[in-house]
């Protein structure tokens, strides 16, 4: 295709599919300067300028590479740079079944591309979603989605059952849509499939998701019988659902429901059966039924299951959960009643954790603030009179004997509410913008009339004007928002509960108070009330998301703490004790990725040194990992204080040194990452309240932030004239600063760049006879092999023995290329190799691997006899290809080297 009479646009690589292009591979060279990004950029120019359109038009799946790092990604629904920019969040690593991350090209390709692989990718784990304009797009499941369906897929076949361990917000629903979905379609001696939320779930946002997920399907509602091809949520009575299972098996035809209504529609279907004398519910019976349990302890609780799995022995269950009851945080349950995930539903399937997802950056990290309302000296006395006037030494035993009752007086919800919504806090935890909150918070207590309690002197203080105070920031960071907090109470009451009491009556005022906030006739019905709440919450339509029609704070003891999805909430502060999972699910409430939001932002206010403990517990838990949990758990203030303090010493000393060398490229580069550095630890400490305490302790690095900014963009420039005048393009200088800007140190593609540019640099030098470049020039390759040292010498003679202009980084490129092709060539002649397959091997080998590409072609272009080989090598015939393979490793070892200098 040309699109442009001045340039031809050829993608590298289309798989056909039938004869269709359905996945398109972009391929960059492994030294990219901004790796396997440039192929991405590439495919997004290609989009633009219009050639995913004719019978490219069917392209479904994207792979960029630059060889070493591999991407796949759905192609976005639109052609243009703001679908593109959008979709980079959405680049996935591949991930074995154990979690090992596959980024080289050709082990993607043998793991990925290959059949059958690439069709189910296509067929299977690509779905059609609606988005909130009921415009259609393409989903393609994450790795570890597509292992946990694949691993479902088989114990259903077998009837076993088992439970999937995915990090809370890594998809679950998605993961157990799909798999109900594939098992309906095709699955082997599986007459039904059932996926199961939780009652909340399916009253408040599930309804809408699946609708979302399920393009494919007839969606909504039914009264009648199963239809084909028919995916049916939230069946509004138990006798609907009973007919639906009483209908003709499968046939494609997915049901959501509630284990409530499907206990009832169980009794309903034995019932209805009886009444016409049909055998229909003993068919039932016999039936081979898989659950799919979304929330797999939320959803169902063992003694629900076994009531089901009595009227159906046959069933088959599965479970999803982000956060595993283990032995160490076991329920306390009666009788026989399963205490473990695993005496639920069965051995553990698949597992994704929080330090997966972190790593993959699917979900953000955490900062935990832990705040005492209470002053030491008044514990310490409290303590010391509920202990028969003793006081433990130990803190925490200190803690434990300290009575809720304390938590709950007026004094101690004063003191939290002026905390919470300090001037300067507010800013930072709300994320002040233009004088409006662009995030919000949940605070979670410990019961229902302590919410009430709070939301009560929170109306008040609001009210009389006390609930916001201490100082302003600056101007350009002030809360200007005159309706700021736009508060709300949420929590769960008795769904069966039918008598009016005193409670509804509380929660119907509350209810009116809520609909005053945003000029809404008042709710009548509890079931709406809550829905609203999610809605003005979660910020993802359009109509809550201006004019001040969103919420701020919202008050709960456990709704929302679980499965509820807002990306625009930036902090939970917690008044009450939590622990194991409802700590890691209450907190994972904060870590969706959004734009502008760097971690998700915890501040405890009781029993700090409990807490502490409780959240390393926690991360131990639920990290998998037996040796590294540590680094998964959330940095204190102390922890953040001082690496602040080490980057701005740190800045300093780089400062310093660019005063002596001011045209050094890598101290110029080293003086830019140092800033980078000093502010990202800034903003991560300003985050925290503890940092208005020690303000003043600071305020001298503070105050000058904004000239070290300055100082920084001025030596960006300077950088950028210098690589531009090697013939580096302004986009890959960007592309170069900006992973400078965002890595605690250069990768290694960008180390190599910047290495090489700085020899050629001090070979110019050497070249006009500077002062000192020799020096320098020495210093800098005597770590490197002597055999390029030895080609460095000979280019630095060269270069002060002759007066004419010449090209460095040409000279110095040729010597290399020239040296290169020299090895090959010896080792070609030497064995008698093919040149062709051996400098396809070489620019495919990979050292961690320690394999030779196309080594069979090698052997077979040999052209030595017995004789001569073992003569030469002194090995016998017979091991050949273990000589020469361990004779080309070594080779292209010292060749990568070589490879390092261009």
């Amino acid at each position: 295709m040309v699109p442009d009479a001045s340039r031809v646009d050829r993608g590298d690589v289309s798989l056909l599919i039938n004869g269709l292009p359905i996945i398109h591979i972009e391929l960059k060279k492994e030294s990219a300067k901004d790796g396997f990004m440039q192929a991405y950029y590439q495919i997004q120019r290609y989009a633009e300028d219009g050639f995913f359109k004719g019978i490219y038009a069917t392209t479904q799946i994207m792979v960029i590479s630059n060889k070493v790092d591999t991407r796949y990604f759905a192609r976005p629904s639109e052609d243009t740079a703001e679908a593109y920019a959008q979709m980079k969040k959405f680049l996935f690593n591949w991930r074995t079944e154990d979690n090992q991350t596959v980024s080289d090209l050709f082990d993607f390709t043998r793991t990925v591309l290959r059949i059958p692989d690439a069709h189910e990718l296509i067929s299977q784990y690509t779905i059609l979603v609606d988005d909130q304009k009921n415009q259609k797009f393409l989903m393609v499941l994450r790795p570890y989605q597509i292992h946990a369906i694949r691993k479902i897929r088989q114990k259903a076949a077998q009837h076993e059952g088992g439970f999937i361990w995915h990090a809370t917000g890594s998809g679950k629903t998605i993961t157990s849509f799909v798999a109900t979905k594939l098992l309906a379609q095709n699955a082997i001696g599986v007459d039904r499939t059932v996926m199961v939320v939780d009652r909340t779930d399916l009253d408040a946002q599930t309804q809408d998701e699946f609708t979302k997920f399920a393009s494919e399907y007839h969606t909504g509602q039914t009264t009648g019988n199963s239809v084909a091809n028919t995916l049916i949520v939230g069946i509004k009575n138990q006798k609907q659902l009973a007919r639906n299972l009483l209908s003709s098996k499968n046939n494609n035809t997915i049901l959501v429901t509630t284990i409530q209504k499907l206990s009832a529609a169980m009794r309903s279907a034995q019932q209805e059966s009886e009444e016409k004398g049909s055998n229909q519910f003993e068919k039932l019976r016999q039936e081979h039924l898989v659950f799919i349990v979304d929330e797999a302890h939320r959803a169902v609780s063992d003694e629900e299951m076994k009531r089901i799995k009595k009227i159906l022995p046959n069933s088959t269950w599965f479970g999803l959960t982000g956060t595993p009851i283990f032995e160490e945080n076991k329920k306390q349950e009666n009788g026989t009643f399963a205490r473990t995930t695993s005496q639920q539903y069965g051995p553990l399937l698949h597992s994704y954790t929080t330090k997966n997802a972190m790593d993959d950056g699917a979900v953000l990290g955490f900062q935990v603030e832990y705040h005492s309302l209470i002053s030491e000296e008044d514990q310490e006395v409290i303590v010391t009179q509920l202990n028969k006037g003793k006081l433990p030494d130990d803190v925490l035993q200190q803690e434990k004997l300290l009575p809720t009752e304390l938590y709950e007086t007026d004094e101690h919800i004063r003191t939290m509410l002026q905390k919470i919504f300090n001037r300067r806090s507010v800013v930072k935890k709300f994320k002040v913008k233009n004088g409006f909150p662009t995030m919000s918070a949940i605070l979670t207590t410990h019961s229902i009339a302590q919410a009430k309690h709070i939301y009560r002197i929170l109306k008040e203080m609001k009210d009389n004007g006390t609930l916001l105070n201490g100082r302003q920031f600056d101007e350009r960071h002030q809360l200007i928002d005159k309706d700021f907090p736009r508060v709300a109470i949420t929590f769960s009451t008795n769904p069966d509960q039918l008598e009016k009491n005193e409670q509804d009556d509380e929660l119907v005022e509350i209810m009116k108070e809520y609909a005053k906030q945003f000029d809404a006739s008042p709710y009548q019905d509890e079931k709406l009330y809550n829905q609203n709440i999610n809605k003005r919450l979660a910020r993802k339509e359009k109509q809550y998301q201006s004019d001040g029609q969103w919420l701020d704070f919202v008050i709960v003891v456990d709704r929302l703490l679980t499965g509820f999805d807002s990306p625009t909430i930036q902090t939970l502060y917690i008044d009450r004790e939590m622990n194991y999972q409802k700590l890691l699910q209450a907190f994972s409430r904060t870590n969706r990725i959004y734009t502008g939001k760097d971690s998700g932002l915890i501040v405890s206010f009781r029993k700090p040194f409990t807490m502490k403990e409780n959240v390393q517990n926690t991360f131990r838990l639920f990290s998998n990992e037996k040796q590294n949990f540590d680094q998964l758990i959330p940095k204190e203030y102390e922890e953040v204080k001082k690496e602040f303090i080490e980057c701005s010493t740190l800045y300093k000393q780089s400062e310093a040194e660019l005063s002596d060398n001011p045209n050094d490229l890598k101290t110029m580069i080293a003086q830019v990452s140092a800033y980078q550095k000093l502010e990202k630890s800034y903003k991560a400490l300003r985050s925290y309240d503890q940092y208005e305490e020690d303000f003043e302790a600071f305020s001298e690095v503070v105050e000058q932030l904004p000239q070290y900014q300055g100082k920084t963009e001025n030596i960006k420039t300077k950088i950028k004239e210098m690589l531009e005048d090697e013939g580096h393009s302004e986009e890959d200088f960007e592309k170069l600063l900006q992973e400078i800007a965002f890595s605690s140190q250069l990768n290694a593609t960008h180390k190599d760049v910047v290495d090489s540019f700085y020899i050629n640099q001090l070979l110019k030098a050497i070249q006009l006879n500077e002062a000192g470049a020799v020096e320098k020039f020495e210093k800098e390759i005597q770590q490197k092999d002597p055999q390029i040292q030895k080609m460095y010498h000979t280019l630095k003679d060269q270069l002060v023995n002759t007066t004419e202009e010449i090209d460095v980084a040409q000279l110095k490129e040729t010597s290399i290329q020239n040296e290169i092709q020299r090895q090959l060539q010896k080792e070609a002649e030497e064995f008698g190799l093919s040149f062709d397959f051996l400098q396809s091997a070489m620019n495919e080998y990979q050292g961690d691997k320690k394999t030779i590409p196309y080594l069979t072609h090698l052997l077979d272009s040999m052209t030595l006899s017995k004789e001569e080989f073992e003569a030469k090598t002194g090995e016998k015939y017979r091991r050949r290809t273990k000589v020469l393979e361990e004779r080309l490793q070594q080779n292209f070892e010292q060749i990568q080297k070589w490879k390092e200098e261009l």
